[in-house]
């Protein structure tokens, strides 16, 4: 199935008195980038966060947070006391006051109110030892991010699906103007020689067959027809045996512009050029859509 590159889902865990919550939203990008938010005491888990990460991913900036709370309230608790900043506080509050020219008391009431003196830190358990709850709450969250992704993925699809068909319809018309192109420019060739006072000449002329082969060669389109047209059954088939196929479509998506591009500049002719500019618009839009697939 398609996937699209934006997503989120959400896990939680508990177990040994903790609760592990993971949240996890991807976006759009060309490679596989993450950003970890873990607890500090989990640093030494992030490389092993990554790599099994990777093995559901191929691209896009994915976000990873992760929370760990202890259910079994301050029993566990540590309290730290920021001897250095206490300290400087009190010089702090003392200077002040002599400033002033009052007088002050410090006692640890007022500096246990100081932002940062003192500091209730759960106990943390080992990284490793709650590695396979922190790995069931990433996986919970993994699975209502893809769910998301292929659901935002199905709707690319369909909207893909639809820009093909009207490409295919506005390439069904330029097929047609195409075909009546020579005899098109045969009348015009025709109209010039006689408003230059030379209807009576001989239409087998060397010189006419020329110009005429010479039209011919310059505005066929058959073959860039030919390869568009592929192009767009290609798109079927990626659809149906990939599933991160967004590369894939980016590089089928400039093939068939640079195919337009060239019926464009071929067909001399001006309501084939309002159709190209028709496909080219469509083709952005099918562009920007690809942009967000994986």
């Amino acid at each position: 199935m398609i996937k699209s590159m934006t997503g989120y889902g959400r896990g939680e865990r508990v177990d040994k008195g903790y609760r592990v919550v993971a949240e996890i939203n991807s976006v759009n990008r060309k490679q596989l980038e993450f950003a970890m938010s873990l607890p500090r005491e989990f640093d030494a888990l992030e490389g092993k966060l990554r790599s099994y990460l990777s093995g559901f991913l191929s691209r896009g900036r994915v976000q990873v947070r992760v929370q760990l709370s202890d259910l079994e309230g301050n029993d566990c608790a540590e309290p730290r006391i920021n001897q250095q900043l206490a300290e400087a506080s009190i010089k702090s509050l003392q200077s002040l006051a002599s400033k002033m020219g009052t007088r002050t008391e410090v006692n640890l009431e007022l500096l246990t109110r100081i932002p940062g003196v003192l500091k209730i830190d759960p106990k943390i358990p080992d990284a490793e030892s709650i590695w396979s709850t922190l790995k069931s709450a990433v996986e919970e969250a993994m699975k209502g991010m893809i769910s998301m992704r292929e659901t935002e993925g199905n709707h690319l699809h369909k909207d893909l699906t639809e820009r093909i068909k009207s490409m295919r319809e506005s390439l069904a018309q330029i097929q047609t103007k195409a075909s009546e192109l020579p005899a098109k420019h045969r009348q015009l060739l025709m109209d010039r020689l006689k408003h230059a006072g030379l209807e009576q000449i001989d239409l087998t002329d060397e010189r006419i067959l020329k110009e005429l082969v010479l039209f011919a060669d310059k505005s066929d389109i058959s073959e860039e027809i030919t390869r568009l047209e592929s192009h767009f059954k290609h798109f079927n088939s990626l659809c149906e045996k990939q599933q991160q196929v967004g590369r894939s479509l980016d590089f089928l998506a400039q093939e068939m512009f640079r195919e337009i591009n060239t019926i464009g500049s071929k067909a001399s002719n001006h309501e084939i050029a309002h159709i190209v500019v028709t496909l080219k618009t469509e083709l952005e839009k099918f562009r920007e859509q690809v942009q967000n697939l994986e």
